[in-house]
């Protein structure tokens, strides 16, 4: 069997048919990757074939062609989760914007929990994605994104804190404001 190595550096020389050989090899953990994350069998297949077509571009930047499959995991990853973040923020769009939502206490409009969710970074915003709106433990979600527990325990913490930071602030112009 032919190494990544050895088909890498054939792509590079320009025998761009031997990219088909990795795309063979990978297709099924990459797009059970995608799977994990995305639960839409369309977008797994959309994600996945980006996925390797950004592979195949970025090529000629990856250090260690010894490592193609945790890079190519890499990639298929932060597409997979950015494709579940456009779908989480548009699924919740369809609530009553009037419907009180209960934050670690402090309760607000889903649209106005909605538009803070959407300024946090975009590794917390994915991370109280996939932890508040589609069920996800932090071990799973620490799976999917593959990262450690511990980052994302961290992630989810400080989002809750600036999430309570700014609902505080909200509350306290709105009061002002009556006055």
């Amino acid at each position: 069997m032919t190494s990544d190595r050895e088909i890498i550096q054939k792509v590079l020389a320009g025998q761009i048919n031997a990219y088909a050989e990795l795309i063979s090899r990978y297709q099924r953990l990459a797009r059970g990757t995608a799977k994990r994350i995305m639960p839409d069998d369309h977008l797994v297949d959309d994600i996945t074939q980006e996925s390797f077509i950004a592979a195949y571009k970025g090529l000629s930047r990856l250090r260690d062609h010894g490592s193609f499959a945790s890079w190519l995991i890499g990639i298929v990853r932060r597409r997979a989760s950015s494709a579940a973040m456009k779908q989480i923020r548009t699924t919740p769009a369809t609530l009553d914007p009037d419907t009180a939502v209960d934050v670690n206490g402090w309760t607000s409009s889903s649209m106005e929990l909605l538009e803070l969710i959407d300024r946090l970074p975009e590794q917390e915003r994915i991370a109280i994605g996939l932890k508040h709106f589609e069920g996800h433990t932090a071990q799973e979600i620490a799976d999917i994104l593959g990262c450690p527990v511990g980052t994302i325990t961290k992630q989810l913490f400080r989002a809750r804190q600036r999430l309570q930071a700014w609902l505080t602030h909200e509350e306290c112009t709105k009061h002002e404001s009556t006055k």
